[in-house]
């Protein structure tokens, strides 16, 4: 996958740029990631500039018709770079599906969207400092999208754009979601929410032929829409889990039966079962936290790139139903009654046990006051309708929290595991438009039936086999086998037997030791979201030392 690298130095230069010569002014443009309405913008703007049909024209003469607004006119995941020689323009789509890093170093400025490309060329010291341990241990792995746990490295949010002049930085933001009165009845609703969904459906099948398929509602209606002759499904599973499953409120049901269920509805499309052994998820936690350049979601790292290596066999592109929940509101906290009220980010239930596992140098840290204030500012500014109801304004706060947190956590997640691979994974829910009309949906309509995506259940309910359509949201598939929580256990030990390990540096000994000799049970909350519980723990502090040995990390001692 294409390797961003620009800056400002004694001028500004770009890796691979393509140059523009527009009313005598020579730009340079960079893109990473995907315009899907090519054709269209091509078709609109080709009697207007002199365009070749390169997709860095379409994009710069887009920005030069339209300006700031062509997000408007342009869908798809991208972040862009346009320079001259008296600016230089980093822009990121309204959803943020492109991860970008920008930093400063002896008053050069630097833009990359690899984390270590951007230390090597602007010679910075990967530096850990308090705000980044305010990071990694109030939110990680998800953490605020305009920062990185590095001091002095920044990401630009979703929506926004960074403005490099006069060797000054400047963010700016230029998408709001808009807030409108919804006046479609239900069945209207379904029609449109199928009809957008299609059409962003069609838009990212084009060179594609294949798609993961858990049997969970989202990954099902993609494939339903793109069924045909040739067309290859992808399905993880994890060694011993049918043997050590237990439901729980976040995973209801195995995979397996509506699997089976959807290649009996669809014959045409050719399935792979892939299995991942635990040694194999297990010894890919390092070579998952490289491709990621931080901490991940430990096992659901490591088996997402696992899987991207094994597809990477047969493919280039994939599917994802990534995105959908956040849209569509299908996390438990967007109806649970214990969630749904917490004035705090409801994925982040430990935050005491969490502090409670560090050094004391480090307890005393202000986390809960740093949560507070993230989770403030990502709502400010939102608005409401007269006409909202209670539930529509914790539906609208719950969305904008996963669109700026949860979202974002997963898009560079997989953004970044399968660009490891060599595998460009597709998210169609993740729909400018579509995000747009389902916003506006009340939420007694988006919550049809008490069904979490009710709406869209009605809306795809006649293309599904009816226990498919019906079946309880389920998160992407972690390990349940014991024999897991037994070989992280193993590496986290040996890791401590190094002195010099940073882990010694960041947590507490004795509670090192507790959740080793109790295999994570000694952890009794998820440490994140829905999946992180004990043993994934354990893999994340593997993940930790091994970020902060492998990028050279020095962990601030003014703290």
């Amino acid at each position: 996958m294409k390797e961003i690298l620009a800056g400002i130095e004694n001028d500004i230069f770009m890796k691979d740029a393509s140059f523009i010569i527009y009313q005598n002014e020579e730009y340079q443009i960079v893109i990473d990631g995907e315009i899907y309405n090519e054709d269209e913008l091509f078709a609109e703007l080709k009697d207007i500039y002199p365009m070749h049909n390169t997709t860095e024209e379409l994009v710069f003469y887009a920005w030069k018709h339209w300006g700031m607004q062509f997000s408007n006119h342009l869908e798809g995941a991208y972040t862009f770079l346009i320079g001259n020689k008296e600016q230089l323009l980093v822009v990121k789509d309204p959803l943020g599906l492109r991860p970008i890093y920008y930093c400063e170093n002896n008053g050069n400025w630097y833009v990359s969207n690899s984390i270590k490309t951007l230390l090597n060329k602007s010679e910075k010291k990967a530096v850990l400092a308090k705000e980044g341990i305010l990071e990694l241990f109030s939110f990680g792995p998800g953490i605020s999208e305009d920062k990185t746990l590095l001091k002095g490295i920044f990401t630009v949010p979703m929506g926004s754009y960074l403005e490099i002049k006069h060797h000054t930085a400047n963010i700016y933001k230029y998408y709001e979601l808009p807030v409108y009165e919804h006046k479609d009845n239900v069945e209207e609703t379904a029609k449109h929410v199928k009809d957008l969904l299609l059409h962003s459906v069609n838009q990212q099948k084009q060179g594609c032929k294949s798609s993961f398929l858990s049997g969970g509602l989202d990954s099902s209606i993609l494939t339903a829409l793109c069924a045909q002759k040739d067309w290859n499904t992808y399905s993880l599973d994890y060694e011993g889990n049918k043997e050590n499953f237990h439901s729980n409120m976040y995973q209801v049901s195995m995979d397996t039966d509506y699997i089976n269920m959807m290649k009996d509805k669809y014959p045409l499309v050719h399935h792979h079962d892939l299995m991942i052994t635990q040694k194999e998820l297990a010894s890919l936690l390092e070579e998952a936290m490289l491709a990621r350049e931080m901490p991940g979601m430990a096992d659901v790292d490591s088996s997402l790139l696992w899987l991207c290596k094994q597809v990477k066999q047969q493919e280039d592109v994939i599917i994802s139903g990534e995105c959908s929940d956040e849209i569509f509101g299908g996390y438990p906290w967007f109806y649970r009654e214990e969630l749904k009220d917490l004035d705090t980010f409801p994925w982040l239930r430990s935050t005491k046990e969490r502090i409670s596992l560090l050094n004391k140098k480090y307890q005393t840290l202000e986390f809960e006051e740093y949560i507070k204030k993230q989770y403030n500012n990502t709502l400010k500014d939102i608005q409401y309708l007269d006409s909202d109801t209670q539930e529509d304004k914790l539906a609208r706060k719950h969305t904008l929290l996963c669109l700026h947190w949860f979202m974002q956590t997963l898009v560079v997640r997989q953004v970044c595991e399968g660009r490891w691979a060599g595998v460009n994974i597709r998210a169609p829910f993740a729909n400018v438009r579509l995000l747009e009309y389902v916003y506006n949906i009340p939420w007694k309509m988006k919550f049809l039936n008490d069904e979490e995506k009710g709406i869209l259940r009605k809306a795809f309910a006649n293309i599904l086999p009816k226990e498919v359509c019906e079946r309880k949201k389920n998160p992407f598939p972690k390990t349940h086998n014991p024999i897991y929580a037994q070989i992280v256990s193993d590496i986290v030990k040996d890791t401590l037997k190094d002195k010099n390990s940073p882990l010694h540096k960041l947590f507490d000994d004795k509670k090192l030791d507790e959740l080793i000799q109790s295999k994570g049970e000694s952890f009794q909350l998820p440490w994140y979201g829905q999946l992180m519980s004990g043993p994934q723990l354990l893999a994340y502090l593997y993940q930790i030392h091994c970020w902060i040995k492998d990028f050279d990390i020095e962990i601030e001692e003014s703290i």
